[in-house]
């Protein structure tokens, strides 16, 4: 027995087979305009909320690489978003702290945040990708709205699969097909995913840099609430130091219609210009 063990990784190992702990670079890559994706992001926007806030990550935690040449992976997904200040606060009365003899408003209000986690696997075989991912869903009332907004319980779970279509490195589309396993409060639980991103060529930049001018569109037709149609567009600038790199830094433009995002707000509408900050790790 203690023979078999030592030599099933050199079984995995074997002839052109590969198995990858912690790989550089994921086998799916993120989806760049769906709000949605995990990542690391500043925005500032006219609507529902001022400024909004996000950080998470996509970890691929093993990769296998068969002699195919098809790449499966197995990871974690997730991330934390949150909304401050809002275009209707103006309508709530203003909270004051007394600090020290001080009276000090709060400038940046929070209304609201949202968590995800969850577990995935992947596959890429040629130039079509696909992810299969089990997501847990929360919505969180922020402290300042606790006074002035009814709240409710936002969770869900999410069973979704996408794939995604890369003929060059200049476009890319993907779609898919989601169901939520449970969900709370009660609605219908299926929607469609889908999107495009475009690119430009490489050219140079600031400081010996590469640049790249980019489209992003991102589409989700849910059924609840009546039925909702969510768009969201980024037209922006992706800035690498290498151009072989991953790492990257994107300033855009955005454009969201829709309903909003955040859980506890899912039934109202969303329709905002305004100008984010990504960070790609």
């Amino acid at each position: 027995m203690l023979k078999m063990v030592f030599l099933f990784p050199k079984f995995l190992l074997a002839g052109e087979e590969r198995l990858i702990f912690l790989p550089k670079e994921p086998v799916f890559e993120s989806l760049i305009a769906d709000p949605r994706e995990p990542h690391a992001s500043v925005n500032i926007q006219d609507g529902l909320n001022a400024y909004e806030g996000s950080i998470g990550s996509v970890i691929e935690l093993l990769q296998w690489r068969p002699a195919d040449q098809s790449r499966w992976g197995w990871g974690i997904l997730e991330g934390a978003y949150i909304g401050l200040g809002n275009a209707d606060y103006s309508s709530y009365p203003k909270r004051v702290v007394f600090d020290n003899g001080w009276y000090i408003y709060n400038a940046f209000p929070e209304r609201v945040s949202d968590w995800q986690l969850g577990v995935y696997f992947s596959e890429a075989s040629g130039e079509f990708s696909h992810r299969l991912e089990y997501v847990h869903f929360s919505s969180h009332l922020g402290d300042e709205l606790f006074d002035y907004v009814p709240r409710f319980i936002y969770t869900r779970e999410s069973f979704r699969f996408t794939s995604s279509f890369q003929p060059s490195d200049n476009i890319r589309v993907y779609a898919g097909v989601g169901y939520w396993g449970h969900i709370d409060p009660a609605e219908k639980p299926f929607f469609i995913h889908a999107g495009t991103e475009l690119f430009t060529d490489s050219f140079d930049f600031l400081f010996k840099t590469i640049g790249r001018g980019y489209l992003g569109y991102d589409l989700k037709l849910k059924d609840e609430a009546g039925g909702i149609v969510n768009h969201s567009f980024q037209l922006g600038l992706q800035w690498k130091f290498k151009k072989e790199t991953r790492q990257a830094i994107r300033l855009a433009l955005l454009y969201y219609n829709g309903n909003s995002e955040y859980g506890q707000f899912y039934r109202q509408k969303d329709d905002h210009w305004g100008f984010g900050i990504y960070f790609d790790p």
